[in-house]
């Protein structure tokens, strides 16, 4: 009979409490740490909890970015600047990859100070590029559509 240590027996525990609450609840989530102070020095703090988007998020982003731009008289999209369709694009992802959010971020297009918009949006930029491989220091062995060298698909 072997003997485990406390803390294989830690990382297995919390691999099986990760594995329920993906079964239970279709995502893991994680809170993220907002403490932040802007440039006009009002200070933002709380808990950010992102959620993975999926093709139905997307097109809701897409549907609250062209209301916004609708709603401040837009005509033609191909005369805004780009700095406003940016501002748009993070306050319309924001509203809905925001799972939990801090009082200070329950009305996004009332906040004053676009630093802090531009700080929470980075954060959710991280937290994403969490879930994605990163082909500059793929393995050795990965395979060769890693490594973004032509392959050939065999029927």
């Amino acid at each position: 009979m072997s003997e485990f240590t406390e803390e294989q027996k830690a990382a297995v525990q919390a691999a099986v409490e990760a594995a329920q609450k993906v079964r239970a609840g279709g995502e893991l989530k994680e809170g993220e740490a907002l403490d932040f102070t802007s440039s006009e020095g009002n200070h933002y703090s709380g808990v950010l909890v992102f959620k993975k988007l999926n093709m139905a998020d997307l097109m809701k982003i897409g549907a609250i970015k062209s209301e916004m731009l609708r709603e401040a008289g837009v005509k033609e999209v191909q005369l805004v600047d780009n700095d406003i369709l940016f501002m748009a694009h993070v306050i319309s992802l924001l509203e809905i990859a925001l799972y939990k959010r801090p009082e200070c971020l329950l009305k996004l297009k009332e906040i004053k100070e676009p630093d802090l918009l531009f700080h929470v949006y980075d954060k959710y930029q991280v937290w994403e590029a969490e879930f994605r491989k990163d082909f500059r220091n793929a393995s050795e062995n990965d395979s060769a559509d890693a490594e973004r060298k032509k392959t050939v698909d065999t029927p």
